[in-house]
């Protein structure tokens, strides 16, 4: 469909699942396609999707596609490179504008929208709701002012967005969400965190339903496989446990699959029972035939190591006021890595151009265990912390794991455009990495966490 085309969904909408958080939104005057991601592997080729090449990008007719953030399983390259002619786009207004620029460059046009406040698109209304600094949900409004609710990967609990909607939003017809956790959740061997993990994401939706009381629930947005050989076995299929947990709200829930189109006009007299036996089926046999197709390059050594630290270093001093973290107490602060295939450790300085490489030998306490390539993605990377957080290819020395997260702080605030020239960067702000969801695993796994931890930070006051 081109631009100003008038779609067959009635005044009430109608939502189409596509893939994994692939949603296209139709109401009589607009198309809008949400987060498109149908080929490539993501997060460093960390996750591939359980139904890859589901549909092509250039034949879905559409008159917007939004973004809901940075991550690559909503913002796929590998997948817009499919576009062959211009198309509008829409995101969030932030500081580093790179998203946009992107488009731009690409001769795309992109609207920016403002955090919490109404868009017209045509005959909808669209508003966004930024969680954590970078992740938003959208709340759309159709012409009988039906309701669809899109959270994806976002943790609305935080910065007490589920009032903001719910106050604004009293009327929600239909939620998607997440249903499985998209972070590291233990070291290889560690059957207890990954439970943990996944129970906070349940205990979220029936937040949710609690919170909005929708008329339904499509669970989405986890429809993906550890991909690597380094984090393969990661993989657990948590859609029955997610099931039996919601059974109270059985009534509610959506299982979807690609192509299933949703109609909110009559969503709530709607039984999907026998539909999400045919959904459940069709994803355990898209599981049954995963394997480990991405593997790790062992052609790097200590020498692109170095090079790496070395741009690292350069880059976060000249980009940065360095002293607004530097103290008397921690201008040795470092971090100590554990490199298997090279059968050695080696410890970077934070305040001082310095790479150890440890003897072979030595067997010192790590903070942390990545492969050399890996090493090199976290240090030319400033959204690498991140990456490696979700797609698992690391393990943690859980009683010094918050060394890692200290490290890569300044970088990791730098890639969404905030730098620390003036004023200090201190203990306070540094507290924020104990919520995020692999240090809240971890210190409740560890009490030596803690007490490092804690450590750790008075010597940042």
């Amino acid at each position: 469909m081109t631009p100003g085309m008038t779609s067959s969904a009635g005044t009430a909408g109608r939502v189409t699942f596509l893939n994994h958080s692939c949603l296209l939104v139709e109401s009589p005057q607009v198309r809008m396609l949400c987060d498109p991601w149908f080929e490539g592997s993501a997060f460093n080729d960390g996750w591939r999707l359980l139904a890859e090449h589901s549909h092509r990008l250039d034949e879905i007719a559409c008159d917007y596609i939004w973004l809901s953030h940075e991550h690559p399983d909503h913002f796929s390259i590998p997948t817009l490179r499919r576009l062959d002619s211009p198309r509008r786009f829409i995101y969030q207004k932030t500081r580093d504008n790179k998203v946009r620029q992107y488009l731009l460059d690409r001769g795309h046009s992109c609207i920016e929208m403002e955090e919490a406040t109404p868009h017209a698109f045509g005959d909808i209304t669209k508003t966004i709701y930024v969680s954590d600094g970078y992740d938003s949900a959208s709340v759309i409004e159709f012409p009988d002012g039906s309701t669809f609710l899109n959270a994806n990967d976002a943790r609305l609990e935080l910065g007490g967005n589920i009032d903001r909607i719910r106050s604004r939003h009293p009327r929600i017809d239909l939620l998607a969400a997440q249903f499985s956790y998209a972070n590291w959740a233990g070291n290889e061997g560690d059957e207890t965190t990954p439970f943990d993990q996944q129970q906070l994401v349940i205990e979220r939706l029936k937040t949710y339903i609690e919170a909005f009381q929708p008329k339904k629930v499509i669970l989405f947005a986890s429809f993906v496989y550890y991909s690597h050989e380094e984090n393969f076995y990661w993989n657990r299929h948590w859609l029955p446990r997610v099931l039996e947990a919601l059974h109270e709200h059985a009534e509610r829930i959506i299982v979807p699959r690609p192509d299933q189109v949703f109609d909110l006009a009559d969503l709530a007299g709607q039984d999907f029972t026998e539909e999400n036996r045919r959904s459940v089926a069709f994803w355990e046999q898209a599981a049954a035939g995963i394997q480990a197709v991405d593997r790790s390059n062992r052609n790097i050594g200590l020498d692109d190591i170095r090079r790496a630290y070395r741009d690292f270093f350069e880059e976060i001093w000249s980009l940065n006021t360095m002293s607004t973290a530097l103290t008397g107490q921690n201008q040795d602060f470092s971090l100590v890595v554990r490199l298997p295939d090279l059968a050695r450790s080696v410890r970077l300085h934070l305040f001082q151009e310095r790479l150890e490489a440890l003897p072979a030998e030595a067997t010192p306490e790590h903070d942390i265990q990545v492969t050399a390539e890996t090493l090199c993605f976290l240090l030319r990377n400033q959204f690498g912390r991140g990456t490696l957080t979700i797609n698992s290819r690391i393990q943690f020395n859980y009683p010094s794991a918050h060394r890692f997260f200290i490290f890569f702080f300044i970088p990791y605030a730098n890639n969404i455009g905030r730098y620390f020239r003036e004023g200090r960067l201190d203990a306070v702000q540094l507290e924020s990495i104990a919520r995020t969801s692999v240090m809240m695993s971890i210190l409740k796994a560890s009490t030596a966490a803690v007490r490092n931890l804690a450590a750790d930070l008075r010597t940042f006051a």
